[in-house]
């Protein structure tokens, strides 16, 4: 009697197998929660390229702090004086799959391949490595 009543208690528990859908409101609260920096940057299967390859657009970005807001507006920031280097806006795009960000020096439409509290992974094209444009996956942290 005990077993069965103890198959009913584990049957009747309600598993979670899938989890929360990720709609723009979830994805807003995790941009703007915290300031964002590039950690490394990628090839698209994951081996990091070295900084010394990277073109100066984007080995700048290294030293810089992305401020994501609710208001829609981006900030650029020096990681060392903490100065507003540009700003611009931001939107989510292609059905929530990718983020258009507008600021002098990180223009473009990037693809979102991983948002969650602690990376986040933006799919940039046209990224000079050792001379040549190539798809490169910039691999962003919280700055905390």
């Amino acid at each position: 009697m005990l077993l069965f009543l103890l198959i009913g208690l584990f049957t009747q528990c309600k598993r979670e197998t899938d989890p929360a859908p990720v709609t723009a409101t979830t994805q807003t609260e995790l941009l703007t929660t915290n300031p964002w920096r590039v950690e490394r940057v990628t090839e698209t299967g994951g081996k990091e390229i070295n900084k010394s390859a990277l073109g100066l657009e984007t080995a700048v970005l290294f030293e810089l702090l992305f401020q994501f807001n609710t208001n829609k507006v981006v900030r650029a920031i020096n990681l060392t004086t903490r100065q507003i280097i540009n700003a611009g806006d931001w939107s989510l795009v292609d059905n929530n799959t990718a983020l258009d960000i507008q600021v002098t020096g990180f223009k473009g439409k990037f693809k979102i391949i991983q948002l969650t509290r602690q990376t986040l992974i933006l799919q940039q094209d046209q990224v000079q490595v050792n001379g040549t444009k190539q798809v490169a996956n910039l691999v962003f942290v919280p700055n905390i």
